[in-house]
Formats: C-alpha cells, sequence, structure tokens
C-alpha cells in the first residue's frame, strides 16, 4: 500500500520538500546537534535527556515527525540548562522524566504528566504546547510504550494544528 494513502487514512497530510531545500540533522551521531531552523516550515523542539539516545531510534522517530511536514530542533537537557530562549519550536515534545517535570513545572510521574496539554514559551516570547513522553531510551525497549509514543505524537500534531488554525 501506497504511505502517502496510508497516512492520509489516518488523517495525516503527506508533505514532500521541493529541491531538497532543508537539510535533516545529523542524527547517526551519539549525540543529535541542534540545527538551524528555516522559518517558512513549523518547527517542533524535541528535548531528551543527555544520557539515554538509542541512535537507531531517533533516526526513525526523526523520520516520523518530519513526515508530519514540520523540522525539528534538538536539546539535550542536561539539569535544567535549558530555558525557553532555547526553544525555536512551535511545540515542545519532552522526553524523559527530568524533561518532562522542567518544562510541566509538574513534580509527578512521567505516567501522570503524558496526555495533558502543559505549556512554556519559546525563544519569541509566544506561548507554546508542551507534550511529555517516556525516554527515549524506555520507549527502546518496550513495545508498549512505542505504542504510547505514536499516541504522544499524534496528540501533538492534533495539538498543534488546533493551535495554529
Amino acid at each position: 500500500m501506497n504511505k502517502a494513502i496510508l497516512l492520509k487514512e489516518m488523517g495525516i497530510s503527506s508533505y514532500k520538500l521541493k529541491n531538497n531545500v532543508l537539510k535533516s540533522p545529523k542524527i547517526e551521531q551519539q549525540e543529535p546537534e541542534n540545527t538551524s531552523m528555516i522559518a517558512e516550515f513549523p518547527i517542533w523542539t524535541l528535548v531528551y535527556e543527555e544520557h539515554d539516545v538509542p541512535a537507531a531510534l531517533w533516526k526513525n522517530l526523526h523520520v516520523v515527525i518530519r513526515n508530519f511536514g514540520v523540522e525539528i530542533q534538538l536539546l539535550a537537557f542536561r539539569d535544567n540548562d535549558l530555558t525557553p530562549q532555547d526553544i525555536q519550536g512551535q511545540l515542545v515534545i519532552c522526553f524523559g522524566q527530568r524533561a518532562g517535570q522542567r518544562f510541566s513545572g509538574e513534580k509527578n510521574p512521567i505516567e501522570e504528566l503524558r496526555e495533558i496539554l502543559f505549556e512554556t514559551s519559546n525563544c519569541h516570547d509566544q506561548e507554546i504546547p508542551v507534550i511529555v513522553s517516556y525516554s527515549v531510551g524506555q520507549i527502546a525497549h518496550s513495545a508498549e510504550k512505542k505504542k504510547q509514543l505514536w499516541d504522544d505524537l499524534i496528540l501533538a500534531r492534533n495539538v498543534y494544528l488546533d493551535t495554529m488554525s
């Protein structure tokens, strides 16, 4: 079955890049890099816990999110070192307990933070949605958490579309 048809049935629009104008960050590295973003495409900021980066899963996750038609800013979370001025995107997805607690402002376990919409500010002083998910390491080792990650990504997509319309 054609991927575009499958995405359409799931309610996801497929996007194609023209002339390879955009370059994706180098996911193959052990620690993903921040990339400079192009303003004409929506940007999602992914905050991950630095010690927890299985490269193969990051690569797959990057492909899935790019298929939503957005660019990605990757930020490594190291002991509360990130501020809203570091966030370039219009939506934040936090991967892991500490990152989720930092950007949600809550001290609850990650299971209680998932599926709740939080807010933070970005570098343009815009209020943007925050979604919390499991750490990439937890997702890599659990089929159930991979399914829950998909639910989190669909939530992010729907929230983003709702806030942009």
